[in-house]
């Protein structure tokens, strides 16, 4: 009988969120605020507030920003201030699949660090490039994800 290895990416990330924290989060994107900004804002860790980055990114709630999610001179946030909703829980990247076979999880690392991007790996492992994402920040971490991602070609699915 053979045994089948799995890996669970961000097996320890909180994908839970209060629907009013997602609201201020998309205040905080619109106006620049950096990530590290962002999950202090929040009460939140960074890799947290990727993951939610990684989402609405994906549903089409946020766009790009020319100044990218690093630390900004200047962070203002304007009418910083709970509003009256009701408590809605928000679970972000409720559809992602997780789970990995570790063979995988060994091609992905090798077609990363041979230089292949996104899209490319998505379509070899045929995945969605949000699980690809996902992975990324599993195995890499937040700094190095972000860092290794802007070297490589990105193309949102």
């Amino acid at each position: 009988m053979a045994v089948l290895k799995i890996h669970v990416a961000l097996e320890e990330v909180n994908f839970i969120w209060d629907e009013r924290q997602v609201i201020l989060f998309r205040k905080m994107w619109n106006n620049g605020v950096s990530l590290a900004e962002m999950a202090k804002q929040l009460e939140r860790k960074q890799v947290e507030v990727a993951v939610l980055i990684l989402d609405q990114a994906d549903n089409y709630k946020i766009g790009g920003r020319s100044e990218g999610i690093g630390d900004t001179s200047l962070e203002l946030i304007k009418n910083n201030r709970n509003y009256e909703f009701p408590l809605t829980l928000y679970i972000a990247l409720e559809e992602a699949n997780f789970l990995w076979n570790k063979q995988d999880v060994i091609r992905f690392q090798e077609m990363w660090e041979a230089g292949s991007g996104i899209a490319e790996i998505s379509r070899k492992l045929k995945r969605h490039q949000i699980e690809i994402a996902v992975l990324i920040l599993d195995q890499l971490g937040l700094e190095d994800m972000l860092n290794g991602i802007q070297n490589k070609p990105v193309q949102v699915a």
